[in-house]
């Protein structure tokens, strides 16, 4: 397991035994809160959290869905909204400007043509998408699953000589990952109540590197080649 895994994994078992803990001692109580209500607090927290993380990272539309979901999350608790009630009128805006905006080259790209983009940006909410790649010179990108479903085929592309970085995240959605094999592979991520599966044997290269991060959240992630 990855240390940032550790770090994250670790953290939130932590916080949780703290909050069971001071409410079987009875310090929570005194502030009026049970601890299914103080992790109602803490679940959209940690999206938000991975969404800013995302933001300084540049990775613009992966960090606006964790935003969203997790703004969505804590104004339910909150203000006690339905959250299904407030999802899906939420969802069918997001479908809307997604069809607006998206690149024609990727709207519903379902029929595996060659994108060779030399960067890859994909937010999939309720849709789904299967990329491949054969970009000259890739440098990286996101790809998001917000219960959605991708599939991102770098196996004809070649990694740009200084590397590239890439973000692939999931939450009630799943993405498959296929990497080149003349490329150094590094990944990084964290699964909580979900699945980051990396299938990529170690390979002794001074190939490019290809570095591959995210989180799964109720959801998966998958890397092979």
């Amino acid at each position: 397991m990855k240390s940032n895994s550790k770090l994250v994994i670790g953290g939130i078992l932590i916080v949780l035994g703290l909050i069971f803990f001071s409410e079987t001692s009875g310090v929570l109580p005194l502030l009026h809160l049970s601890a299914g209500e103080v992790i109602g607090y803490i679940w959209p927290a940690i999206l938000l959290g991975i969404g800013i993380k995302m933001l300084l990272d540049k990775n613009t539309a992966s960090a606006i869905l964790f935003l969203s979901i997790g703004s969505i999350f804590l104004f339910t608790h909150l203000f006690s909204w339905n959250f299904f009630a407030v999802l899906w009128p939420v969802a069918i805006i997001a479908i809307g400007l997604s069809i607006i905006f998206k690149n024609e080259s990727t709207h519903m790209n379902l029929d595996k043509k060659y994108d060779d983009s030399n960067r890859v940006s994909e937010a999939l909410i309720f849709w789904g998408v299967d990329k491949r790649m054969d970009s000259k010179d890739f440098t990286g990108g996101d790809i998001s699953a917000i219960f959605g479903g991708g599939k991102l085929d770098l196996r004809d592309a070649k990694i740009h000589k200084d590397g590239a970085k890439l973000a692939v995240n999931a939450i009630f959605g799943g993405v498959e990952v296929l990497v080149p094999k003349d490329c150094k592979v590094i990944t990084s991520g964290t699964g909580i109540f979900g699945g980051w599966d990396s299938k990529i044997a170690s390979r002794e290269t001074k190939s490019p590197v290809l570095e591959i991060t995210g989180s799964a959240i109720f959801g998966g992630v998958e890397v092979k080649e």
